[in-house]
């Protein structure tokens, strides 16, 4: 992400905003990347020059510096030395010059004349072997993983993020969604460390209150730091709102975003199906050609503290919904936290598929209260079209 001093924004009332780029600072992105990429294998230092005199004295120069910054954390630099370590020539160095009784530049060049052969290097090399260590030294190895358009997408994301570094809380309005996108939303909310309640429904959409340490007990830069590298996340859900609430300068205001705002995800839309078991039960049941539509993760089960989210809703054309869990991977604490969330889920309405290959029997199960099918190898969606009549 960016530090706050390359950020932009703007007030209007009790209102904040993020200033995205215009078109006219776009073109900044092509000319940091060009210039990087022309000082790949060459020292630090001369970037940083070269970024500078880019930067010149056009009003744009924070801009450019937050091309720069963003690009460059994913580049890579090296020493110049190899397998020299300079801080082990620097110590046979000075030892030598410390044995002298008076040092100056022929002093010197002498010292490096007499070490010199023994690296199998010149005289004036060993001298610059001697700081190589030192970051403007460090040689450009590894270029950034860039097109302008990715940056120009990546910077509008760090000026969206920056704003919450002094958030107290987040709502959320997720809307009904794409397949599998509101069980990865709080993927990454678990993964981030943030604390969250849910309310709502499938239909109206649901809605996600992130709160934590930050408006419990004090205002803490670092969780707002959570929820700022928690964003990215929420561009893959297709409809969305935020909301959050930010402390600047002794004052509660308002940051607002949703779906319409030019933020674009950065990385390539994860696999519809968590499973080759679940893709190939879905495409069967295609066929099957049933009143019932299938639908892939779009109902969420709030449990306090975690959710519970179906890996398919069954809908007919009456309006009865019913919802699918397949159980199908095996391990002692998957099925443990798996019955878990079932129990405390109590949906009536919810039929439990599960693979034999599990090594869980019907006892297992008897406090879930839906219907549970065991099946060998594959689900056939007529045994699951079985239980639907039966409901």
């Amino acid at each position: 992400m960016l530090p706050s001093e390359l950020l932009f924004s703007y007030k209007r009332g009790a209102q904040v905003y993020p200033r995205f780029l215009r078109a006219d600072q776009q073109i900044w992105a092509g000319q940091v990347l060009d210039l990087i990429r022309d000082h790949q294998h060459r020292p630090r230092g001369e970037l940083q020059a070269a970024l500078r005199a880019l930067e010149g004295d056009s009003p744009d120069y924070r801009i450019v510096r937050g091309f720069a910054h963003l690009a460059l954390n994913t580049a890579e630099f090296a020493l110049a030395t190899g397998e020299l370590q300079p801080e082990a020539l620097r110590r046979e160095v000075f030892t030598l010059a410390a044995e002298r009784s008076s040092y100056g530049e022929p002093q010197a060049q002498e010292i490096l004349e007499s070490v010199a052969p023994r690296y199998q290097l010149e005289a004036e090399t060993l001298r610059e072997a001697l700081y190589a260590d030192l970051p403007e030294k460090h040689l450009l190895t590894v270029l950034p993983d860039f097109t302008p358009e990715r940056l120009i997408d990546r910077y509008n994301l760090a000026q969206a993020q920056g704003l919450l570094y002094p958030a107290l809380y987040l709502r959320l309005i997720a809307h009904r969604n794409n397949p599998g996108e509101y069980r990865r939303l709080f993927q990454h909310l678990k993964f981030h460390g943030l604390m969250y309640a849910v309310e709502g429904n499938l239909d109206d959409g649901y809605q996600i209150y992130v709160d934590g340490p930050a408006s419990l007990f004090k205002q803490t830069r670092k969780y707002g730091l959570q929820m700022a590298m928690f964003l990215p996340a929420l561009l893959r859900v297709s409809r969305w709102e935020m909301e959050a609430v930010l402390q600047r300068d002794d004052q509660e205001v308002r940051y607002q975003l949703d779906s319409q705002s030019p933020l674009k995800p950065l990385t390539a839309a994860p696999p519809a199906y968590d499973s080759l078991l679940e893709e190939n039960f879905a495409r069967r049941w295609e066929k099957l050609g049933t009143p019932w539509t299938l639908e892939r993760e779009v109902e969420i089960v709030d449990l306090k503290g975690t959710v519970f989210v179906p890996d398919f809703a069954l809908r007919h054309t009456d309006g009865r919904i019913v919802h699918l869990e397949i159980m199908g991977f095996w391990h002692p604490d998957y099925l443990r936290r798996k019955l878990d969330k079932l129990r405390r889920a109590a949906m009536p309405n919810l039929i439990v598929a599960v693979s034999q290959r599990l090594n869980a029997g019907a006892e297992d199960f008897r406090d879930v209260p839906g219907p549970v099918v065991f099946f060998k190898g594959k689900l056939e969606p007529r045994q699951v079209l079985t239980v639907l009549e039966s409901l």
